[in-house]
């Protein structure tokens, strides 16, 4: 469980790493040329909240991963042989997430919009609500052999 925190951090911080690298700028050299240059996309307003959706996703992941770590799993998907939560289910939300946030960056790669930026905000906060919720419930449950 320790090891899984750390990793989660690190696989944020690799998705965001990627959005915080400038571009390198290439002088014009007359008018004509300063056409053909790249430039720059305009900022577009819903970005930060996309990212800040994400980090929540993130959080409420980890909680729930944390909440339900060695439990009985309801999930036979997440559940072990033994019926708990433990490492392959922890990986495989991790996986079911980072997947998630692959997709998602995908599609705001090339279509930059505001509205499609709200909308998996939207998405990530709705998503982030329901695990933290889950996360939340667990807490009450004791743990087997108590």
């Amino acid at each position: 469980m320790k090891k899984l925190l750390p990793l989660l951090a690190v696989c944020v911080s690799v998705i965001h790493a990627g959005d915080s690298v400038p571009a390198p700028s290439v002088p014009a050299r007359d008018a004509v040329a300063e056409a053909f240059v790249a430039k720059p996309p305009a900022p577009v307003h819903g970005k930060n909240l996309w990212h800040i959706s994400l980090t929540t996703l993130a959080v409420s992941n980890a909680l729930d991963i944390q909440s339900s770590w060695g439990k009985h799993e309801l999930n036979s998907t997440l559940a072990s042989s033994s019926g708990n939560f433990g490492a392959q289910g922890a990986l495989l939300k991790l996986a079911f997430q980072g997947g998630l946030a692959g997709v998602e960056y995908l599609l705001t790669r090339h279509y930059h919009s505001s509205r499609l930026y709200r909308t998996l905000a939207i998405i990530n906060f709705g998503a982030s609500a329901g695990i933290a919720g889950v996360a939340a419930h667990n807490y009450t449950v004791a743990p087997p052999g108590r």
